[in-house]
């Protein structure tokens, strides 16, 4: 069982391996992304931790993880709406992600979402989307 109690390249590699191109990204390029992402999720007033039925959350971790792995996913082939791709005899599986928001693009953008809409300060993020 992973536990995250720090957020790492291999932390990242483990639980985000159905992300396209994360296994090609060097451990400079995660940690500053997990940098990144810490930075987004404390200036979105994260808790540290939380106290739910006498058990301890690590919300910021989590949220430094979703928001990574978000990052990740955007900033990569998944942002070109790429689900899959196959070498031999090329093969690419393509989603429309043309009318989503930016955090919506992205499974680890919704579970960022979700973190912030619970646990951090207000219910929607100060973001706009600017179409291009």
């Amino acid at each position: 069982m992973i536990t995250v109690d720090e957020v790492t390249p291999d932390v990242l590699r483990t639980i985000g391996s159905s992300v396209v191109g994360i296994s090609k990204l060097s451990d400079d390029t995660l940690n500053a992304l997990i940098d990144q992402a810490t930075l987004i999720a404390e200036s979105d007033g994260m808790p540290e931790q939380v106290k739910v039925k006498d058990k301890t959350i690590p919300v910021l971790n989590m949220a430094t993880l979703d928001m990574s792995l978000h990052l990740i996913t955007v900033l990569g082939k998944s942002a070109q709406g790429i689900l899959s791709e196959k070498v031999d005899a090329l093969e690419r599986h393509y989603a429309d992600v043309s009318d989503r928001g930016w955090l919506n693009s992205s499974k680890w953008g919704q579970l960022y979402m979700w973190l912030y809409r619970r646990y951090g300060e207000g219910s929607t993020p100060q973001m706009a989307v600017i179409r291009h």
